[in-house]
């Protein structure tokens, strides 16, 4: 089942993106007040990206092959550049039984529609919830500390999104909507990633941002995708 969160998010993405919008950010003052804290092991787990093709008409059909690449891509990337920029060290999910899979899952599906409150709240720009952003308390709970046993991580790194991607049909479609004053909306992707504390489940840092140009089917954007998530992360390279 798709995640409420990258459906609920791609209405808003496509209200705020612009091409040359910089990641956005929330990170939990406790991580910034401490950064010697932050994490040296990282367990990655697997992607939740799910990616699209837009019709002429602006229906979206779910594209499996797609999202295959998509994921293949964020989890490489996403090993190579914490390791280039020397931010933790990250670490592939073990294996795991049918019980601990349905867990994991379980938490996914939590942290997802944590991450609308995080998204919404939690980076104070809000006069109303600016407060959030120094009451920074959101949680998943310790239901992943296994993950923690098994592989000996310190956190684990979440990555949810969704990409939009224009069919020919659609691209024809708006060139000729222009030439009658009419504009449509094409590709849009909205990607999120965070870091999860194993021991506590408390959300320590999440990035996020949204692209009319960025293509999780090719290595070189999710490259720059990656690189632009991971530079809010806090503290000294």
């Amino acid at each position: 089942m798709m995640r409420l969160f990258v459906v609920a998010v791609w209405w808003v993405a496509s209200v705020l993106a612009s091409p040359a919008q910089a990641a956005m950010s929330a990170t939990s003052p406790a991580l910034l007040h401490k950064l010697d804290s932050r994490p040296k092991k990282v367990v990655l787990l697997p992607p939740q990206v799910f990616v699209f093709e837009l019709s002429a008409g602006g229906v979206p059909t779910r594209m499996a092959d797609w999202e295959a690449t998509a994921r293949t891509n964020l989890s490489a990337t996403a090993r190579r550049r914490a390791e280039t920029d020397r931010l933790f060290e990250l670490v592939p999910a073990p294996p795991l039984d049918a019980a601990e899979t349905e867990q994991l899952e379980a938490h996914i599906g939590l942290y997802d529609r944590v991450a609308q409150s995080v998204f919404v709240y939690g980076r104070g720009e809000q006069s109303a919830w600016a407060h959030k952003k120094n009451e920074f308390d959101y949680t998943v709970g310790p239901g992943l500390a296994f993950l923690r046993e098994r592989t000996g991580a310190d956190a684990a790194l979440i990555v949810l999104g969704s990409d939009f991607i224009s069919s020919g049909g659609r691209k024809a479609a708006f060139v000729a909507g222009l030439a009658l004053g009419l504009i449509m909306p094409l590709g849009q992707s909205f990607i999120t990633a965070g870091i999860v504390d194993l021991q506590t489940g408390d959300v320590q840092w999440m990035s996020f941002d949204s692209s009319s140009r960025i293509d999780t089917r090719d290595p070189a954007d999710v490259d720059d995708l990656m690189d632009a998530l991971y530079q809010t992360w806090p503290g000294p390279r």
